[in-house]
């Protein structure tokens, strides 16, 4: 979008009652949504990576850590983090895409 593409998207969102100014607005609000799984998808991970770290702690007994058990359930969770990261990621291409469309046409 660059730059001006940006501020009128915000120009955009500005207009209430208008198709335009409901698809700006769905633009950052799906955009608003994509970077709260991001950051859930990032704190996982490092939760992860610490929890890897303890298990590979030399000053830990391994007898004590179920390194099965850990990656199992990390990894499903961390699959289901990254598949709806995913799903988003490709939502908001599809309203941007829709949203830039409309530009086009109303030649803005």
């Amino acid at each position: 979008m660059g730059e001006d593409g940006y501020r009128l998207l915000g120009r955009h969102r500005q207009e209430r009652g208008t198709a335009l100014g409901a698809l700006a607005d769905l633009v950052c609000s799906t955009a608003r949504e994509a970077d709260r799984l991001h950051g859930k998808l990032r704190r996982h991970a490092a939760h992860v990576r610490d929890r890897l770290d303890d298990t590979l702690n030399p000053r830990v007994d391994p007898a004590l850590i179920p390194a099965c058990g850990l990656l199992t359930s990390t990894g499903h969770t961390t699959d289901l983090h990254a598949a709806r990261f995913a799903q988003q990621m490709n939502q908001l291409t599809l309203v941007l895409e829709s949203y830039q469309a409309a530009v086009r046409r109303t030649g803005v």
